[in-house]
C-alpha cells in the first residue's frame, strides 16, 4: 500500500473536478474515471448519480456540449462546464463553485418523479431576486 503523499512526490495530485476549475474540496469518482465535486454534481442539471440514494457513480454523460463550451463570467475560464443564469434572455454562465464563492443564488429542489430542479442566477439577477423576495 502506497500513501497518496508518497506516490505524488514532486507532482500535484491528479484529483481535480471535471465540472469546474476549483481545486480541492469534496470529490467523488465519476463513472468514466474522472472526479467531480459533490456540489457540482448536485447543481449541474444534467449530471446524475448511478446510485441516487447513496450519491455514488457520478454520471456526466448527459451534460450538453454547450455547457462544456461556456465561459464562466466569474473566473473567465472555459474549463469544466457552466450553468446559465435562469433569468430569461440573460446569457451569463458560471461554474457552480464560482457561483457559490460569489454568493449567487443557486436553488436545488428535489421533486418526486421529476428529479431535481436547479435554478441559478448571475450577480445582477441574484440581487434583483433578493430585493423582490425581501419586499414580499
Amino acid at each position: 500500500l502506497v500513501s497518496t503523499s508518497e506516490s505524488n512526490k514532486g507532482r500535484s495530485p491528479s484529483f481535480s473536478c471535471c465540472l469546474c476549475p476549483t481545486k480541492g474540496g469534496a470529490l467523488k469518482p465519476t463513472v468514466d474515471g474522472r472526479w467531480a465535486h459533490l456540489v457540482c454534481a448536485l447543481l449541474v442539471p444534467e449530471v446524475f448519480f448511478a446510485d441516487a440514494e447513496g450519491r455514488e457513480g457520478i454520471d456526466c454523460s448527459k451534460v450538453p456540449k454547450k455547457r462544456w463550451e461556456e465561459k464562466c463570467y466569474v473566473c473567465k475560464s472555459r474549463s469544466g462546464c457552466a450553468v446559465e443564469c435562469s433569468e430569461p434572455k440573460c446569457h451569463l454562465a458560471f461554474h457552480v463553485t464560482c457561483g457559490l464563492k460569489e454568493d449567487l443564488c443557486i436553488e436545488y429542489r428535489e421533486v418526486r418523479k421529476q428529479g431535481a430542479i436547479v435554478a441559478g442566477f448571475c450577480k445582477d439577477h441574484t440581487e434583483l431576486w433578493k430585493r423582490v423576495s425581501f419586499s414580499l
